[in-house]
């Protein structure tokens, strides 16, 4: 299998730079791909649409099976994580989520709404679907019911705090994870 990370970054966020940068390098991943973001001055969930679909595209041309995505405010949980993610895969999905703030994960670990886009494996029967997304809503929010997702358990990744591009605001993301099981290594 095919784990490149295709990590979306917004070339003016040195900050991001630094921290998602480090966080690959916590984990031992060596192979990503660095994509850039997209700014829509109208609607900024357009942009972020745009940007996530055009790794979806990418792999479909390329006729990947599968394809690893993250978002540059991306933080792991502890050591050992992304392997955690990794390994924990599950047999048949259609999007592996890393972490969520938002959703009810049932007893197998499916949720059928969430939010939390900043890692995630999709696979390539699912690119049609995701390809579908207008931008008129946040990602998550318009994958809603759309396909099966699988929360990784215990949660591998949260946002970092910080300035959001999205809603042009400082955020403090952690009380969304305080009721999560998360990975904090071996």
């Amino acid at each position: 299998m095919d784990n490149e990370v295709h990590v979306i970054h917004l070339k003016h966020r040195h900050d991001r730079m630094s921290h998602i940068s480090e966080q690959l390098t916590s984990q031992g991943i060596n192979n990503y791909r660095f994509w850039e973001g997209v700014i829509d001055s109208q609607k900024s969930s357009r942009g972020i649409a745009q940007a996530h679909q055009q790794i979806i595209l990418w792999a479909r041309i390329e006729g990947k099976d599968e394809i690893i995505v993250a978002e540059d405010d991306l933080t792991f949980t502890g050591p050992g994580a992304f392997r955690h993610f990794i390994d924990c895969e599950p047999p048949h999905y259609d999007l592996y989520l890393g972490g969520i703030s938002y959703g009810k994960i049932k007893s197998d670990n499916t949720v059928d709404d969430f939010a939390g886009t900043h890692l995630y494996k999709v696979k390539r029967h699912f690119f049609d679907t995701f390809l579908s997304l207008t931008g008129e809503k946040d990602v998550d929010r318009d994958l809603a019911r759309r396909g099966k997702f699988i929360v990784c358990n215990p949660m591998v990744a949260i946002q970092c705090d910080g300035y959001s591009d999205n809603t042009h605001t400082n955020r403090i993301n952690g009380p969304y994870f305080k009721n999560r099981v998360l990975w904090t290594g071996w």
